[in-house]
């Protein structure tokens, strides 16, 4: 309801990122790619979009979740 109120706006990302694994069948790297670019680009584009702004993001991402696992 209110972007600008920090706790609606973390659980607003939040849903979206459930729904966009849910989309995405659990996968972590097109969920991320849909939540920089829209799930309607990685639909087109057939998987991470070649947008350089959005590989950048799904890669560091995907980094920090890898180094925090260890």
């Amino acid at each position: 309801e209110n972007v600008w109120d920090p706790e609606q706006n973390l659980r607003g990302g939040m849903a979206y990122l459930r729904w966009l694994l849910d989309h995405f069948n659990g996968n972590l790297e097109l969920a991320l790619a849909g939540y920089n670019a829209g799930e309607g680009a990685v639909q087109r584009h057939g998987g991470i979009p070649p947008y350089q702004e959005t590989r950048a993001y799904v890669s560091r991402i995907v980094g920090r979740l890898e180094g925090a696992a260890r």
